[in-house]
């Protein structure tokens, strides 16, 4: 019996080594569940859910006129993908180029999601839709609530779910009422005016206009010249996307309330702002009466009256101690850096509450709480870990941080806008700092800030093993990682290579400093190059 297992068996609470335990090896699989349709782990079982026939999420559900991305293509890709060979959202290229259809179920909505606890895994109940024929998705209604609009009897049309038989031909000759001056309405309104007999547009809260990308508020198109240049030159590329990029972060420090940036965006929003109708809607059977008192015939109404910004999930996620994840939220809606939350362990979001939305670029905060994501999965691999879990104290100090912050922008105005609960005035959906800033802060997780429950219970430090690294088990491998030309100093080289004066005293000293000072640091002051003897040039401090 060797020294490891003797002292395994004399243990008094009996833990024992685990002799086939690699560090570092990523020895437990994990599995992986995505809601809705990444980067490689090893040794994961990725699986990704999707309610609907098909990858896109937003861009496949959304088909009404004018539905376009509200940020320049190039600033709208991935870092590994830039945008060079499309003009529509890639789904099919990325799915294929990085064969992730295999990973992929569809037409399967998630019913719940429940932490058991014990076993430190998420059960997830779902329902698989089968193909029988008809077009109709089961997904929870999203209709404006608007008196009396059971009473028309029109074409009702939401433009999350445009309807594939509802587009220019149909809609030419009707008279068109739009619901809503948002977002959407913005898109939705230059597709259909050139073409409906004619249009009304009820809006409740004046909103404001800029003049970003022309009156159209499109970019123009790439040449095939230049798309040809983008293809045969990355760095042309990366230069391209990275001047948008640059002008979407630089562009932040206008929401500090009282700052030069920002007053001089409002000089420039005021001299576009234009006068629009406040009013209440009246629905009648076949048309709309405004303010005015003005009954309105209209075919179709159109509601571009947003989406449901709760962040309350559709389904239930229950978490430690039987707490739905929709009661949670039910009031305030409050994360840990906007990507996981106290009680549910293993669990993370994208774009949750107090995130950058609307802090700079957001594809750069996307793409960082992938990695993010990535660096968890493989800490709870190296080391044997059952679940991570932000403590509630410290998402307490981070979201009371945020609170107070956003007292120094303009968020806080009484102006409606889906970022803040516009019945109690807090601002729910804003980061306290741009997206740069939010790119450093999560750029190493701070594993302080979670709770940490191990797999084995009896010792925590399980994942240690028998003491073996990779290399120590893999004849072929680097025995010595530490060393490296990547490693070597600048100036060391310009030194061993004779440029430096004092190459001829440079052997003894390392020699002499080699022979080893244990415990003690070692601080470089000067240098000599004269002989050793007349040299002043370190100090040790203990």
């Amino acid at each position: 019996m060797d020294a490891a297992e003797n002292h395994a068996e004399n243990s008094p609470q009996g833990y024992e080594i685990d002799k086939d335990v690699i560090f570092g090896g990523r020895q437990r699989k994990v599995k992986v569940l995505i809601i809705g349709a990444g980067k490689d782990c090893q040794n994961v079982e990725h699986v990704i859910y999707e309610k609907n026939n098909d990858i896109g999420g937003t861009w496949l559900e959304n088909r009404y006129p004018n539905c376009a991305c509200d940020v320049p293509s190039h600033a709208y890709a991935y870092n590994f993908a830039p945008n060079v060979l499309y003009l529509e959202i890639p789904r099919s290229c990325l799915r294929h180029t990085f064969n992730l259809r295999k990973y992929m179920t569809f037409n399967t909505l998630i019913t719940g999601s429940y932490w058991e606890e014990e076993e430190g895994e998420w059960r997830v109940t779902l329902r698989q839709i089968a193909p029988d024929g008809t077009e109709r998705e089961t997904e929870e209604r999203c209709n404006p609530d608007i008196e009396g609009l059971e009473r028309f009897k029109g074409r009702m049309i939401h433009r999350a779910r445009w309807p594939k038989d509802y587009q220019e031909e149909q809609w030419k000759g009707e008279r068109v009422a739009v619901i809503g001056s948002g977002a959407s309405s913005i898109q939705t309104v230059p597709g259909m005016q050139p073409h409906v007999k004619h249009l009304d547009i009820f809006v409740r809260t004046a909103i404001w206009f800029v003049q970003i990308a022309g009156h159209t508020g499109t970019n123009g198109e790439y040449s095939e010249k230049q798309r040809q240049i983008f293809r045969e030159n990355p760095k042309e590329l990366v230069k391209e996307s990275k001047f948008f990029e640059n002008q979407i972060n630089e562009m932040w420090s206008m929401f500090y309330r009282d700052s030069e940036p920002q007053a001089q965006a409002q000089e420039a929003l005021k001299a576009r702002m234009a006068e629009w109708i406040k009013d209440e809607r009246l629905l009648k059977e076949d048309g709309l009466v405004g303010e005015d008192g003005v009954e309105r015939k209209v075919d179709t109404i159109v509601c571009a009256t947003g989406f449901d910004v709760s962040y309350r999930p559709r389904f239930p996620i229950v978490g430690q101690n039987g707490v739905d994840l929709r009661d949670k939220w039910a009031q305030c809606p409050e994360a840990y850096l906007g990507l996981a939350v106290p009680g549910f362990p293993n669990y993370m979001t994208f774009i949750g509450p107090t995130w950058p939305v609307e802090n700079g670029s957001v594809m750069g905060p996307l793409m960082e709480v992938g990695n993010y994501a990535i660096k968890l999965i493989n800490k709870i691999q190296n080391e044997n870990i059952q679940s991570l879990t932000p403590r509630q104290d410290i998402t307490d100090a981070f979201n009371e941080h945020a609170q107070e912050w956003v007292k120094h922008t303009v968020w806080t105005d009484d102006c409606r806008s889906w970022y803040r609960n516009n019945e109690t005035g807090r601002v729910n959906a804003v980061y306290p700092g741009s997206s740069l800033h939010y790119l450093e802060l999560i750029s190493t997780p701070r594993v302080e800030d979670y709770t940490i429950s191990y797999v084995n219970k009896m010792n925590m430090w399980s994942f240690l093993g028998m003491g073996k690294a990779r290399p120590d088990v893999n004849p072929h491998s680097d025995f010595s990682p530490y060393l490296s030309e990547e490693n070597i100093d600048p100036k060391w080289l310009e030194e061993i290579c004779g440029k430096g004066k004092g190459e001829s005293s440079m052997t003894g000293l390392v020699t002499s400093l080699g022979m080893g000072v244990v415990g003690l640091f070692l601080v470089l002051d000067t240098w000599a190059a004269d002989g050793l003897g007349s040299v002043d040039f370190y100090r040790l401090i203990y």
